[in-house]
């Protein structure tokens, strides 16, 4: 049988209000769970990343022998298999300079980007980097190590147009390191800068 209930009585009850109330907040749990992971994904490609440029930089500056073609073209190798095969595109430029106090100026040994996918840096590009460069005495070099990742999210965490999506970007890093066992670290051709 079919109870007729008035609508003042409906309006006060409360069966399937549960019901109700979950499947309004249902879509946003399942936005805030992929929001989750879309930002746990961010923040891990930028920690691999940073991780990735330093173990580069630590390689570089352990050399005793001055880079080969062969060996700079492996960093981009290495940098690739440390990023863990994320399908980001990777990008690396190696660059080793040293001060001149006379001039009052940094000297590029060399600059290179393995694969050329990176403008490598002519001496006049080091001037404007001097802010990021630490302070060096008289004919002290550094190698600078700078990587780029491409970073698409998984997921597009936008909720139609009312709240901004997090987009592609390009993560970057910029790491200074000192040669740990030669005055400089050098191209094999090249070479050394002679003199110093």
């Amino acid at each position: 049988m079919f109870n007729k209930a008035s609508p003042a009585r409906m309006l006060r009850e409360e069966r399937g209000a549960v019901l109700i109330e979950f499947l309004f907040f249902f879509p946003l749990l399942i936005w805030v769970l992929i929001a989750m992971v879309v930002f746990w994904d961010v923040f891990r490609t930028i920690n691999t990343a940073q991780k990735a440029a330093y173990s580069v930089s630590d390689l570089i500056s352990r050399q005793e022998d001055n880079l080969t073609p062969a060996f700079v073209d492996g960093m981009q190798e290495v940098m690739d298999y440390l990023m863990l095969n994320s399908g980001q595109d990777t990008r690396l430029r190696i660059t080793s300079l040293y001060y001149d106090e006379a001039q009052d100026k940094y000297v590029r040994i060399f600059s290179v980007s393995p694969g050329g996918k990176m403008d490598p840096y002519e001496e006049a590009d080091l001037q404007p980097l001097e802010d990021r460069i630490p302070v060096m005495n008289n004919k002290d070099s550094v190698v600078i190590v700078e990587t780029a990742v491409d970073y698409t999210p998984p997921f597009d965490t936008g909720i139609f147009n009312f709240v901004r999506a997090l987009g592609p970007q390009v993560f970057t890093e910029f790491v200074v390191t000192q040669p740990r066992f030669r005055k400089m670290i050098c191209l094999q051709n090249p070479g050394c800068p002679v003199g110093i």
